[in-house]
């Protein structure tokens, strides 16, 4: 089972991440995009990336680079995981990940939410406009107002 806004997800990561395999090549920045159907109702979603290790430059270690989960029966969008190795922070690519999955999430009458969030990062999306999710502590809906870019 495939859904089309899973195939617009995936297509919309690889052409945004495919030019860092050229500009991060010291680094040996590569990633693979696997999805899954958990049941009929769960889609999972997971980037591996892969980078040179810090300790040793002969062998390539990899790391989730995003994660998350699509819900049809509840038209969600749930992102567990967002991770950016030091070489690729404080260059706008995990907000504008997120702002790219919104925008497919928008078109298609999908709902976004980060969930399972750290305080920090959790502070910093209500600062940028996301929404609070109700009862509950660790999620936040991104909204038209959330400032991603």
């Amino acid at each position: 089972m495939t859904l089309a806004i899973q195939n617009q997800i995936e297509s919309s990561i690889s052409n945004m991440l495919d030019p860092y395999k050229t500009e991060y090549t010291e680094q040996k920045f590569e990633f693979e995009i696997l999805c899954s159907w958990l049941s009929e109702d769960e889609c999972e979603v997971k980037i591996i990336g892969f980078m040179k290790n810090k300790y040793k430059p002969n062998e390539i270690e990899p790391f989730t680079l995003l994660k998350l989960y699509i819900y049809p029966e509840w038209n969600q969008i749930h992102i567990t995981n967002i991770f950016l190795p030091d070489f690729m922070k404080y260059k706008g690519i995990g907000k504008r990940i997120i702002n790219d999955i919104f925008i497919i999430a928008k078109q298609e009458q999908y709902s976004l939410f980060i969930v399972d969030m750290v305080d920090s990062f959790y502070n910093k999306m209500i600062k940028r406009g996301a929404a609070p999710c109700k009862d509950c502590y660790d999620a936040v809906q991104i909204v038209d107002e959330t400032k991603l870019l």
